[in-house]
């Protein structure tokens, strides 16, 4: 099942305040940041600041934000947005630097719901003073049509510093889907050259690719022949150098990507068309085999020798990570690394679903590059739904659209059906590491000074 059809069908429903959202562990709690209905179609969120976080709405085009758990009235900013099915007001990404600079993801239009002109990432600056979002800098114009649908559109920013000058010197990394396209980028070798579909981007923060990313210009058509300019190519070809942006392609659509932050490693969601959704570590250069591969190679008859392999990497098609055969349409991935839910979430990484509203919580393998299961997962393929919800973490959460972990660690979910946002929490305080016996002694005397501090200073309660 297409996930534009899923949200669309969600969206309209009524929100079900009797669907609890709840958690399988007894030690962390869920609220509700915001009423139901108190946003209008919630995509994702990006945080200013501890209880400080800016939200978008799909179809109004507005960046709402959110302090100390409290919507304010008016809007930070209100773009043209067209938004039929997956198009919209879809990602956002906020940097480090003082004052923080603020990229949007949006199908842009000249008035709202107006035809769509294209996907485009914008560069704004953050006014404290205002609380605007101002200066706007286009930095990315990307393709709109076929679509309407496989917009991609999720935004990430790496670890600051390692490009400086630019920004706070994060890389930044984009997706977008196919937008039902069928060319090279889609693995089709005869199709049209590449057209900036179906591709992961790894972007410096004015726009420029990021030095390292790994393809090589070619030409358009002699696919085996490398360039640095039109001239370098047989008469008519054209060299495409944008593939110098690209960092992964062959994806169908994704909603989700993150960053694993003991590891450096980028991961990804990826939709497939009626089964076979995916859960993938990315390496650079990867290719991740649609329009002919979905699911794991094994379960494909005709293997990975019809696929295209891009110029200045290789061969490069690598399996999911893990895939669900029945399409739940996964959404958002985190790594809640040294998060306030726990230590024992330092080695999971949860996924959400949109057609559900589910979470779930694959244990990570050793080296963190893939899941340790057994049982009927241990193929790393969910047969069935019965299956996947051995992983289930949480529930009830409406049609998910981003997870993200906030400064002081808490886990925020956002919710395009019922149009709010969950706040996820550990609910029992850090367990005191054991200390050597003569800190001990030391600690247990302080502690007794300080209890006979607070008993002298107690005054007798007047009798009542």
């Amino acid at each position: 099942m297409l996930i534009c059809t899923v949200l669309a069908a969600r969206v309209l429903a009524a929100p079900d305040s009797a669907d609890a959202q709840t958690v399988v562990d007894a030690d962390l709690d869920v609220e509700q940041v915001l009423p139901p209905g108190s946003l209008n179609q919630p995509t994702t969120l990006a945080f200013l600041g501890p209880d400080d976080f800016l939200v978008l709405e799909k179809a109004t085009g507005a960046v709402r934000r959110v302090v100390g758990g409290v919507l304010l009235p008016s809007p930070v900013l209100s773009v043209p947005v067209n938004s039929d099915s997956e198009r919209g007001l879809l990602g956002i990404a906020v940097n480090r630097a003082v004052p923080p600079a603020v990229f949007l993801y949006l199908t842009e239009a000249a008035t709202l719901n107006g035809p769509a002109i294209a996907n485009r990432v914008y560069r704004f600056s953050w006014n404290p003073a205002s609380g605007q979002l101002v200066n706007p800098t286009l930095i990315l114009s990307l393709p709109v049509t076929t679509g309407p649908n496989h917009n991609g559109g999720v935004l990430l920013l790496g670890p600051p510093g390692e490009f400086p000058g630019v920004g706070d010197g994060a890389a930044l990394y984009l997706v977008i889907g196919d937008l039902n396209r069928n060319g090279q980028l889609q693995n089709n070798a005869t199709g049209s050259a590449p057209d900036d579909t179906g591709v992961i981007f790894r972007l410096l923060q004015d726009g420029t690719a990021a030095p390292g990313n790994p393809f090589a210009p070619y030409c358009s058509v002699t696919t085996t022949q490398t360039c640095a300019s039109d001239a370098n190519c047989p008469g008519g070809q054209a060299c495409r150098t944008q593939v110098a942006r690209y960092y992964a392609y062959g994806v169908r659509n994704s909603f989700g990507l993150t960053i694993d932050p003991a590891t450096g490693d980028l991961w990804d969601t990826e939709n497939g068309p009626g089964s076979m959704d995916e859960v993938n570590r990315v390496p650079a250069g990867m290719n991740s085999g649609w329009t002919d591969l979905m699911g794991p190679d094994s379960l494909d008859a005709q293997g990975v020798g019809d696929l295209f392999h891009m110029p200045g990497a290789g061969i490069t098609y690598s399996d999911p990570e893990f895939s669900f055969l029945d399409t739940n349409a996964p959404t958002a991935i985190v790594f809640p690394y040294e998060s306030s839910l726990g230590p024992a979430y330092d080695t999971r990484a949860i996924v959400a679903d949109s057609n559900l509203g589910q979470l779930y919580a694959f244990p990570l393998d050793a080296p963190r590059t893939g899941f340790t299961l057994s049982g009927a997962l241990a193929d790393l393929v969910a047969d069935t739904q019965a299956e996947a919800n051995a992983l289930r973490f949480g529930q009830g959460f409406g049609s998910v659209t981003d997870l993200e972990l906030a400064p002081n660690g808490d886990l925020y979910v956002a919710d395009i059906a019922n149009g709010t946002v969950y706040r996820i929490f550990g609910t029992q305080p850090p367990a005191i590491p054991a200390l050597p016996a003569a800190a001990r002694i030391l600690l247990a005397g302080l502690l007794g000074i300080a209890v006979a501090a607070r008993l002298a200073m107690r005054r007798p309660r007047a009798i009542r």
